[in-house]
């Protein structure tokens, strides 16, 4: 856990304790700090500076106080010199650099790639929201111009279809909402991994592959599934005939010289 660096220097203790030696754990100020590198016993110490020291964070080997050199693949972890031959040596191993930076590399590859990806869907699920849009509009104009065709008679009937076009439409354009605001979270995610990995690169190695690694598990947990198509509408009009339209009609009487407009039972139920 990240300690904010001592207030007093733990040598002179009057100085601020704003460098923190890595192998005495402790605290120096600037002129102790110095010094300390002049003593022949400590001239290769390692400082760590800043507001926020992590005593924590090890650079070298604590058993064999070496310099990390080397990442061993078997083992997953950062090895010295010693290490790489008392422990590991049978092991694969690989320059600690190189690893760090083939990591970073491919981890930068694949956030790119589904930048990419996710920009081109958002893109596609635009374009074809909007499209299902103007379908949607298209039908019911074609709905509702075969309602103006019948007049009264299937206002209902057209009610009914608009209702149903407009209910899908809903239903599809939340389904197209949700999986554009995933890819668009995708998207703005990859982008901050991104920033962040062009911030780390200050970071010493060691450090460094932790942090990608982390970003990788999160970036691999990301699954760009395949976008299902899109949905589809369609109208397609029927114009009925004359003798269609008399069909929808009741049957003409006549009684004492007067028309009279009636229904037969099985029109009436229909």
């Amino acid at each position: 856990m990240a300690q904010t660096a001592a207030s007093t220097c733990e040598i002179c203790t009057g100085g601020p304790g704003e460098y923190y030696c890595q192998q005495c754990d402790q605290s120096f100020c600037g002129g102790c700090k110095l010094s300390h590198l002049r003593m022949k016993i400590s001239k290769n110490h390692t400082f760590l500076s800043g507001p926020n020291i992590n005593k924590e964070e090890k650079l070298f080997c604590t058993e064999h106080e070496e310099i990390y050199f080397f990442y061993c693949q078997d083992c997953d972890t950062p090895v010295c010199r010693i290490c790489s031959v008392e422990k590991h040596s049978r092991h694969l191993m690989t320059d600690l650099t190189k690893s760090t930076a083939k990591l970073r590399s491919e981890l930068v590859k694949t956030i790119e790639s589904k930048i990419a990806t996710s920009s081109q869907t958002v893109s596609k699920i635009e374009r074809e929201t909007k499209t299902y849009r103007e379908e949607v509009k298209a039908v019911i104009k074609t709905i509702t111009d075969d309602g103006k065709y019948l007049k009264n008679l299937i206002d209902k009937k057209v009610d009914s279809f608009v209702k149903l076009v407009q209910d899908e439409e809903h239903k599809a354009l939340q389904n197209m909402s949700t999986i554009n605001k995933f890819y668009k979270g995708v998207f703005e995610n990859c982008q901050q991994w991104q920033k962040n990995i062009t911030e780390m690169e200050t970071i010493a190695d060691v450090l460094l592959l932790q942090k990608l690694k982390k970003l990788k598990v999160d970036s691999d947990n990301i699954d760009l599934k395949q976008v299902p198509e899109r949905s589809s509408v369609s109208y397609i009009n029927k114009k009925p005939s004359g003798t269609e339209i008399d069909s929808l009609f009741g049957e003409l009487q006549f009684k004492e010289g007067k028309a009279v407009m009636g229904k037969t039972e099985n029109q009436q139920n229909t």
